[in-house]
Order: structure tokens, then C-alpha cells, then sequence
């Protein structure tokens, strides 16, 4: 109470001088005088913030509380005097300082509505909140999960509502098959075999000869494009019991499992693959034997067959399955004959048995004491790099319908040529991957691909060429996520599972709606005269 005695001072001045006021009441013609005992304030009521509860005190000049009141200690006569005087409450209109400690983030019942969840995280995190390196990766992480959920529910909601396409399988199975073997894909890409670096190959022949790469090619563009000219023969790839040179091989026993390259990038790429495929396995004396059926599509090629919409299988259409497959496959093969020029040929060995147009090499891998692989490969070509020969494998790609896929190759082949593989990876992974497995079972030097393109979207018949690029195929395999371990892994899980079965044939299938590879025990005149073209009942 010590501090309030100077003001308790102050008021009884006060009373005097209203006691005094009253007794000297001024006429009309007198002068009002004012007391100057106000002027004795003592300074520790001007320095004060806040008074006591009981106590109150006038506004002398107006500054307090006048924009709000309405000049409230005004008097009548307009003029402000030192009795205008009121002791009212102003606790109503006074307010402590926020002393709360910042609001922190709730999780409750609220917390999946995502209404303005992003606008209250922003606003905690400056109010009290760590606003560091910390909690800015904190809140890209949050995003970043909340963006995946999205697409997630999008891709969810997407393949929900888009129709179904059902493939027809590659073979009709017969109802006295039975199925011996079944393997998830989604285990074969779990499959990793050791590649050390003494894991290499051993050339047993090498048959052939290797024409020479055009350069001119390299420079081909879409505003210098090149009409593609079909060849007067077509392609055909023996089948591994139709090879002299495997057969030979086999019976001097130089391996116990024999295909061609195409049959082994077929299984190493089995989990990338959707439509259906299969193979005859023929085991005789311990040898294991893989070959293609003569009626079947095995060496066709595909179209779009990881693309997210799939392709129609409809017949009749020009860009149903089967029909881009063919034309893609004849593409190819007018492409890989167009490219090579008319200089003397490089021969790699003796004179190919099989009158192919490029060169053969028959390579060994040992993978176990039980599978030790004899493969036939593949070599298009040849060119000149660095002042040494570089052996090629030649490809091309095929574009029927920029609409469809959703690159135009004419726009952007040229300025944004990392978009246009990266489309093709995403709607073609398993036959790229395929080519990329055939060129390291070759050891190509260089992979060329080619790009062609319909010279008119309704016009299966006539193709362009639009560009040619280079890779090296482990750098490419890099690329698409192709890893020699992983390749091999799944070889040798398929190649024991057939070992351990006894002398008989099979058919290795891949199920065309279903990620599973079966092995189905067949009778040994199965695909002859005829058998697998009778309709079932």
C-alpha cells in the first residue's frame, strides 16, 4: 500500500479544491480561476501503466480514451476542465499480454481431412515452430508422401474404371496336360546368380559374315527421313534342333542346355513380359533342348505391350495385336537390311550353315555343375570406331499412332530425344530388354536403333525412317534396370526346374493374363500333323 499514499495525497487535495470552488462561485463578469495545485502530480502516476483496481483517474488531455469514447470528459461549453471527472471500470476494455505458448500441430479425429491441412502446417510451423532445415525436409517429406497417395488413388481409380483386354494364349492347352511346374514371375525377380569377373563366355565357332554399317544413317532426321524398302526375302530364325552346328555340339558334349539366343532372352526377360509366349523343353540323355514351335508366334515381335493402355487383340484391326506384330517384325528385319552397305563383308568364321543374312557366334556359360548353357548368337553388322571394328546388333522400333502412344517421334525425335526412349522403355520394357539381353549373350559392341514410323497413321504398308541412335549395351542395360545377376538368376532357376524332370517333353507356357510361367508334360507327337491347330470342344 506504500505506493499508493501519493495518490490517496493527491486526492485529498482534490476535495480541498472542490470545497474551495464552491465557495468562490464566479459571477457573469468574473474570470473562472484555476487552481495550479494539480500541477504538483506526482511523476509516479504519470510513469504508472495500470492502477489498482479501486483506484481511477481523469484524463487531462484527451489522449486516452477520447477516439473511443466520443470525447466522453468533454463538458458542455466544448472546453475540458480538470473536475470532468469519472470513475468508471475500465477493466472491461483492458487486456493482458498473451502469454500462452504457441499452438502446436493436432492429431486427432481431424487429422485425414485434408481441407487446409497444408495451410495449418505452414502456419504452425512460423508460430513457435522449428522453422529450420529440419522441418522444411520434415514438410517435403509430408508432401511427397501425400503426392504418392494421390497417385496411387488415381492409378487405383483409373485401372478400376477403363475396360479389361483378355489376351489369348499363344497354344490351345490341352485338357490332359498336366501341369508340373508353376512359378510366380514376381520370385523370378528375386532370382540373382554370382557374375564374378571370371564369368565370362567361351566361343566354340563362329559362323558367317558381317556386312558394313551406312553412316549415312546416323545422320538420317525427320526433315531428311528415308523411306524403308522391304527385302525380297524374309527373315526366318532355325529353331535349335534345325541348327547342324548346336546339334554337333550336343552330341560332343559341350553343354547339357541348348537354345538360341532369343529362347534364353525370352526366360531372362519372363517377368517384364504380358502377353503369352512358350517354348518345347526336350530332354534326351541329360540334355535339355529348347525350341519354338513351326505354327507358333514366338519369333514375332510386340507392340506397345507394357503400355498403360493396353492394345486391342482384335484381328481385323490394323492396330490390334496381331497385326502390329507383324508389321513391327517385318520393320525390323528392312531396317537391318537396309542399313548395311554393299562393301566386301567381314567373315567371322566358316560359312553360315543356315544362309542367314548377318553372323553367328555358338558361346558357353557354365552356371552350375548341372546347367552349363550352349547358346547360338546373333550379329548384324560391323562399322568402324576409333579406328577399330566394332560388332553391331541392329534393331528398330516401330511407331504406328502418335495419338496412342503419346510422342510424336516427328517433333520430338530431334529436341527431346530422352522423352521419346523414355516412352518406349515405359510401353516396350520387354522387348527392349530382350534386344539388350541379345546383344550381351552376342557381345556386341554397339546396339543401333532405329526409329520408324508409318509414313500415315491409317497406312500399315509404307514406313519411314526417322533416326538412328547408339548404346552400349550394359550402359542401355544400366538404363533400363537390367542387371546381368539378376539375367542369369532367372535362366538357371527355369533350367533346373526342367533338369529335374525325366526324359520326356514339355511346353514351358507363359500365361497371357497371368504374371506365371507353367511347364505342362505333352506327348511326344504333340505339334505334329497338325495337333495343336485342332479347335477344342
Amino acid at each position: 500500500m506504500r505506493d499508493s499514499e501519493p495518490y490517496l495525497s493527491f486526492r485529498r487535495d482534490l476535495a480541498s479544491d472542490r470545497d474551495v470552488a464552491r465557495e468562490e462561485t464566479p459571477t457573469p463578469t468574473t474570470t473562472r480561476a484555476v487552481p495550479d495545485r494539480p500541477t504538483r502530480l506526482p511523476p509516479e502516476l504519470i510513469t504508472r501503466t495500470r492502477l489498482a483496481p479501486d483506484d481511477a483517474a481523469a484524463d487531462w488531455n484527451q489522449t486516452g480514451y477520447a477516439k473511443f469514447g466520443g470525447n466522453r470528459y468533454s463538458s458542455g461549453q466544448g472546453a475540458s476542465t480538470v473536475f470532468n471527472f469519472f470513475a468508471n471500470d475500465d477493466d472491461a476494455e483492458f487486456s493482458l499480454v498473451d502469454n500462452k505458448p504457441a499452438p502446436r500441430t493436432r492429431f486427432g479425429a481431424k487429422r485425414f481431412q485434408q481441407r487446409g491441412a497444408f495451410q495449418r502446417r505452414d502456419q504452425t510451423a512460423f508460430v513457435g515452430g522449428d522453422v529450420g532445415q529440419g522441418a522444411t525436409r520434415e514438410r517435403a517429406r509430408q508432401q511427397r508422401m501425400q503426392s504418392k497417395k494421390s497417385q496411387q488413388w488415381n492409378t487405383w481409380a483409373y485401372n478400376r474404371n477403363r475396360d479389361t483386354v483378355t489376351y489369348n494364349s499363344s497354344v490351345d492347352i490341352r485338357p490332359e496336360w498336366a501341369v508340373l511346374e508353376q512359378m510366380a514371375l514376381s520370385e523370378l525377380t528375386k532370382a540373382r546368380h554370382a557374375v564374378e569377373k571370371d564369368f565370362v563366355p567361351t566361343d566354340l565357332e563362329a559362323r558367317g559374315a558381317l556386312r558394313w554399317f551406312d553412316k549415312a544413317y546416323d545422320r538420317v532426321t525427320p526433315k531428311l527421313e528415308r523411306d524403308l524398302v522391304q527385302p525380297k526375302a524374309g527373315a526366318y530364325h532355325t529353331t535349335t534342333s534345325d541348327d547342324p552346328t548346336l546339334m554337333r555340339l550336343a552330341d560332343a558334349g559341350e553343354g547339357t542346355v541348348f537354345a538360341t539366343d532369343q529362347m534364353v532372352a525370352a526366360i531372362m526377360c519372363a517377368a517384364r513380359s504380358v502377353y503369352g509366349w512358350d517354348l518345347v523343353v526336350t530332354k534326351r540323355d541329360g540334355k535339355v533342348i529348347f525350341d519354338k514351335r513351326d505354327e507358333g508366334t514366338f519369333d514375332l515381335l510386340t507392340v506397345s505391350e507394357t503400355a498403360q493402355d493396353a492394345i486391342t487383340d482384335d484381328k481385323e484391326n490394323i492396330n490390334g495385336v496381331p497385326q502390329l506384330s507383324r508389321e513391327s517384325t517385318a520393320a525390323n528385319h528392312a531396317y537391318a537390311e537396309q542399313v548395311l552397305g554393299d562393301e566386301p563383308p567381314v567373315r567371322l568364321g566358316e560359312p553360315d550353315e543356315l544362309d542367314a543374312a548377318g553372323a553367328y557366334k555358338y558361346r558357353k556359360w557354365r552356371l552350375s555343375d548341372t546347367v552349363t548353357l550352349v547358346a547360338r548368337c546373333e550379329l548384324n553388322g560391323v562399322t568402324e570406331m576409333k579406328g577399330e571394328k566394332a560388332t553391331l546388333s541392329i534393331k528398330a522400333l516401330t511407331e504406328f499412332d502418335s495419338k496412342v502412344t503419346g510422342m510424336d517421334w516427328r517433333s520430338k525425335i530431334e529436341t527431346q530425344r530422352g522423352a521419346v526412349i523414355a516412352t518406349e522403355l515405359k510401353n516396350n520394357a520387354n522387348k527392349l530388354a530382350k534386344w539388350t539381353c541379345c546383344a550381351l549373350l552376342a557381345g556386341a559392341d554397339i546396339m543401333k536403333l532405329g526409329f520408324v514410323s508409318r509414313a500415315h497413321p491409317k497406312d500399315p504398308a509404307n514406313h519411314v525412317i526417322l533416326n538412328t541412335q547408339s548404346y552400349k549395351p550394359k550402359d542401355f542395360a544400366q538404363q533400363i534396370n537390367l542387371t546381368e545377376a539378376n539375367m542369369w538368376g532367372v535362366f538357371e532357376t527355369v533350367a533346373n526346374s526342367v533338369a529335374k524332370l525325366p526324359d520326356g517333353k514339355y511346353l514351358l507356357v507363359k500365361d497371357p493374363n497371368k504374371p506365371t510361367l507353367r511347364t505342362y508334360e505333352v506327348p511326344e507327337d504333340a505339334f505334329d500333323d497338325g495337333y495343336s491347330k485342332e479347335p477344342l470342344e
